[in-house]
């Protein structure tokens, strides 16, 4: 059976059946959707038929139902999937750090274990100087800015780089960012979804204007919101059909049954739900709540659906064990979701918290379990507690009414952000100060540098022991040992 035989339990279960004496790991296509909310996804719950390419993924193969970006924005949520680390593990949560050297990717993992690699990365938040070229043997970046379609370049990229491949196994990293805002679909997806009403006089569809308003601009009025939305949803039909291509192309190249294929999105998008658009500063659901997907005919059971919360940290590792790449147990903050693959579900409250985060232009720390979210604001110093069943929308906080169950809350995300990285704490590694003021002045065009929303952190440090003290001050942590 080759390199899939030292699978063992579940993950050999699942590829028992199908596997010969020649048969080699799969190979990957790896999708993310840059700001794609998991309930947009018509499979998901969403009436307009947004997404027929990934209902079809969805249908094939196992989704789940509850999975969770480790962070708000790009940068440190595709490094955590890169990495299988949190934030507070890999630091690499600002603009102006990079991936210290001693960590592995996830495409240098699978390099050295005989795939060949590819990215096609087309938003600034992705750039090399953070580290995500590690590992991948083409490294395809150009950022696209708000005005560009850029769907079409980055699938051309990934067919240009399939055609390339002989047997060997290979992973394929795609980013599609057009869904991002501002939402500028082309026509006719523009006029696809259409609601509200357009700018008037004096008004704009600039997100970025919103979104860099420190005070936090007046609600638009419901057909304004509702015109926005609307776009979103053309952009998100637009690339759904470009996901499309990537599956019809393993479909003519006979290369399915022989490809994992996983969708996900870095993070969510906010309409206002709790008073902000586009993402970044918060973690409620609509910001952190992202949709995964994962196809392998024969191998990854169809139709499935899981409850049990996940995490993008848990990617890396469930990969490396289908790919029969070895990670030791203690490596990684994420864990294989390949046992969730087949058999029962384990109960939705069974699971150990994920942990979200959030540290440019806002400060929060989360909790995320069950059917609960417990969050914290370190500038307000406030912490809230959310039931998902009862109010799925979050707008009840519990934690005034719950006062032990918050407090007991409070005391899990200080044990967990007392922990250092696993293996070992972790070097933070700043950018070069010409690459950082170079990378600032690009991202304050995206709306991602600008005045601060709420800070509570102190000074960022290079020292990563101290950088964790001064935020276990920020929540008043006692007794908060490892």
């Amino acid at each position: 059976m080759g390199r899939i035989a030292h699978l063992a339990g579940p993950a050999l279960a699942l590829v028992a059946a199908s596997c010969t004496p020649a048969e080699r790991p799969p190979n990957i296509l790896l999708v993310v959707v840059d700001s794609l909310r998991a309930d947009r996804l018509h499979h998901a719950g969403d009436p307009r038929p947004l997404t027929p390419s990934m209902d079809q993924v969805a249908a094939a193969g196992t989704r789940f139902a509850h999975a969770y970006a480790a962070a708000p924005w790009t940068t440190p949520s595709v490094m955590t999937l890169f990495t299988g680390l949190h934030p507070a593990s890999h630091h690499v949560d600002g603009n102006d750090r990079s991936l210290h050297p001693s960590v592995r990717t996830l495409a240098q993992r699978l390099s050295a274990a005989g795939y060949a690699t590819a990215a096609v990365m087309p938003a600034l938040t992705l750039a090399d100087h953070f580290g995500f070229d590690r590992g991948f043997d083409r490294f395809i970046y150009e950022a696209q800015g708000h005005a560009r379609v850029s769907g079409p370049w980055s699938v051309n990229h990934v067919l240009e780089f399939l055609r390339d491949q002989g047997e060997g196994p290979w992973f394929a990293y795609v980013h599609l960012w057009d869904v991002h805002y501002n939402y500028n679909p082309p026509v006719p997806y523009s006029i696809r979804f259409q609601a509200g009403r357009p700018p008037g006089e004096g008004e704009s569809d600039d997100v970025t204007a919103l979104v860099m308003d420190p005070g936090g601009s007046p609600p638009l009025p419901a057909d304004r919101l509702a015109w926005l939305e609307g776009q979103y949803a053309g952009e998100i039909l637009f690339t759904d059909e470009q996901v499309g291509r990537l599956l019809d192309a393993l479909r003519d190249r006979g290369l399915e049954r022989d490809t994992l294929v996983v969708i996900t999105a870095d993070h969510g998008e906010a309409f206002q739900e709790h008073g902000v658009m586009g993402h970044t500063v918060h973690l409620y659901e609509e910001m952190v709540h992202v949709p995964l997907l994962l196809r392998w005919p024969g191998r990854v059971e169809a139709g499935r659906v899981v409850e049990r919360p996940v995490g993008l940290v848990d990617l890396a590792p469930t990969l490396l064990e289908l790919a029969g790449v070895p990670v030791p147990a203690d490596a990684l903050d994420g864990r294989s979701l390949v046992p969730l693959l087949s058999g029962p579900d384990p109960a939705p409250g069974d699971d150990t918290p994920l942990l979200l985060s959030t540290s440019r232009r806002a400060s929060w720390r989360g909790l995320r379990a069950g059917h609960t979210a417990y969050l914290y604001d370190l500038a307000a110093g406030r912490e809230e507690l959310y039931d998902l069943v009862a109010d799925p929308g979050q707008q009840r906080n519990l934690a005034g009414e719950r006062s032990q169950e918050a407090a007991a809350w409070r005391g899990r995300l200080c044990q967990r952000l007392a922990r250092p990285a696993p293996g070992g704490e972790i070097p933070i590694a700043p950018l070069d100060d010409d690459i950082r003021v170079a990378l600032e002045a690009g991202l304050r065009g995206l709306g991602y540098v600008g005045p601060v929303r709420s800070g509570g952190e102190g000074a960022r440090t290079q020292d990563p022991s101290a950088e964790r003290q001064r935020l276990l001050a920020a929540l008043a942590c006692e007794d908060a040992a490892p």
